[in-house]
């Protein structure tokens, strides 16, 4: 009955925490592109693209590898729903919705681990009431760190409980969820796998969890250099712009839905929340002096490491972004909230072994309530749009708007410019007199007919080139060009008439890790077979 009670309870804060995502509608936010991210998602499935990497309306309708580097588990878990039934602005409602319960859960079990569960009810409600979950959700958009922050505690809990298969489910969730949050996530779990002595087991999980998900993290890596991804580390989005200032971290209770800037003045909130750096602190202190304490070593480790995550918000770390090249590549320092409140998050609940058991529960409550009631004013959306659809969000208005977002993060890089305005619908013809008829393309292959009046002509297929693009010219396999000024797949033919046939084919690096990928899932089902028999 107890643990009843406390599921209810954790239920009804998830909820609480996204309750404004059940209304009809949707929010306005700074990522506003996730309903044409899934809608392209869903039209790779249809068109057989499986797994989903290039995509046909991206890249200003030029289409480009999207979902080659871009990760897939939260668009892969709203197409599950828009399958069922579900519209695409729900679809995407949900994908925001399911992160808030499995956040609050994972963190009440990982702390309960450790502290019981009125530590664990401690935990749950500063992780899942932290600022930067807002931030993420009713701010940014951020769907991909969404989901990635919130199955750290599940990760954590299942290693600490050696949970094969489990451990092997969440970390495989985790590499496909978000690139960013895997950079800071794996050396936390190696620390912390050392400490709880699951060394050999954490490398064994996650050795099976990359090959699960090799199908996207092996193109991803090997294949980056053939885009522009270096942009995504120039101008606006050069780390050492977006500092975060002490004020903003420790003391600002300021909430807006504006921008990161240059300067100690933002548009929105990086606050790591009052009780959230409060209690762990409190908590800090005590057991440092007092090691004779349970999980003494634990505490005093991970407040070290949310601590130094937030010194590489500041500036005062600059030393560190320049000694390690790599760290460029999270564009905010601000990110590094999320370990922090992680870290912070879970060593609160040691604040049950400081209070006398005659006080517990009622400072516990007193605690909780605080905490929902000081920070629930920033789960909410800056405009809601009550009576948007499918239909205008992805009208030709908006999905030209939405498809230039991102454009040049993974554009690849065989052009010498970016696209401004969308594709034409058509083949632009370069040279000579050409008849086209029947012209359609889609996420993976292109058709049409055409016919050449003149003795040679050239044309530009509106579709950007990105390894590999094969040519059949009437069922003839045939070579093409690559148009230098945008990228594009450019043709020329002889006189007469011609059917042309285009098909986006794997690379033998993309092949060998989807078949890694596909071994590895047929293994663990045969592994859980076998554990069910046995």
């Amino acid at each position: 009955m107890k643990n009843k009670l406390i599921y209810l309870f954790l239920f009804l804060i998830s909820l609480l925490s996204v309750w404004r995502l059940f209304r009809v509608g949707y929010p306005s936010m700074q990522d506003d592109m996730q309903i044409f991210h899934l809608e392209q998602f869903d039209q790779c499935l249809k068109d057989g693209q499986i797994p989903c990497r290039y995509i046909a309306q991206g890249g200003l309708g030029y289409g480009y590898p999207l979902y080659n580097f871009y990760s897939p588990l939260p668009y892969a878990i709203a197409e599950a729903f828009h399958l069922i039934g579900f519209s695409f602005i729900n679809s995407i409602k949900i994908s925001f919705i399911l992160p808030a319960f499995v956040r609050t859960f994972g963190m009440y079990f990982l702390a309960t681990a450790f502290f019981g569960s009125g530590g664990g009810l401690l935990s749950a409600i500063l992780f899942a009431f932290a600022p930067y979950q807002a931030l993420n959700t009713f701010v940014r958009g951020a769907v991909a760190e969404t989901w990635a922050l919130s199955l750290l505690p599940f990760i954590f809990w299942s290693l600490y409980k050696r949970h094969n298969k489990l451990s092997i489910l969440f970390l495989s969730a985790l590499f496909l969820s978000h690139n960013l949050t895997l950079l800071y996530a794996l050396p936390l779990l190696l620390i912390f796998s050392i400490f709880t002595k699951n060394t050999k087991f954490f490398i064994r999980s996650s050795l099976w969890s990359f090959c699960a998900a090799a199908f996207f993290l092996l193109p991803a890596f090997f294949e980056k250099n053939l885009t522009t991804v270096n942009t995504m580390t120039q101008g606006y989005f050069s780390y050492f712009i977006h500092f975060a200032t002490l004020k903003e971290l420790f003391i600002s209770n300021y909430w807006g839905y504006a921008g990161s800037m240059w300067g100690p003045i933002d548009g929105l909130s990086f606050s790591i929340g009052l009780f959230q750096w409060l209690i762990p602190s409190l908590v800090f202190i005590y057991y440092l002096s007092h090691k004779n304490l349970k999980h003494h070593f634990l505490i005093i480790l991970l407040y070290i490491i949310g601590v130094f995550a937030l010194f590489l918000t500041h500036s005062r770390s600059t030393f560190i972004w320049k000694l390690l090249p790599f760290m460029a590549y999270f564009q905010f320092p601000w990110r590094f909230l999320a370990p922090a409140i992680f870290c912070f998050s879970l060593i609160s609940g040691g604040l049950v072994q400081i209070i006398s058991p005659k006080f517990k529960n009622p400072i516990l409550i007193f605690l909780g309530l605080t905490i929902i009631l000081l920070n629930l004013p920033y789960f909410q959306e800056d405009i809601w749009y009550p009576n948007l659809t499918d239909a205008q969000k992805l009208s030709p208005a908006e999905i030209s708007n939405q498809s230039g977002d991102g454009l040049m993060d993974y554009w690849p890089k065989y052009s010498q410019n970016f696209p401004t305005s969308f594709a034409p619908s058509t083949p632009t013809i370069v040279s000579g007199q050409v008849s086209v008829d029947n012209f359609s393309k889609n996420s993976h292959q292109a058709n049409l007919n055409l016919l050449v009046i003149t003795s040679n002509a050239t044309i530009n297929l509106p579709i950007v080139y990105f390894p590999n693009w094969e040519l059949k010219i009437d069922n003839q396999k045939s070579s093409y060009q690559i148009e230098p000024n945008l990228g594009l797949i450019q043709i020329t033919l002889p006189q007469g008439e011609h059917q042309i046939l285009l098909n986006f084919v794997n690379t033998p690096l993309r092949n060998a890790a989807n078949c890694l990928s596909l071994l590895t899932f047929a293994s663990f089902i045969i592994l859980i077979i076998r554990e069910k028999r046995s």
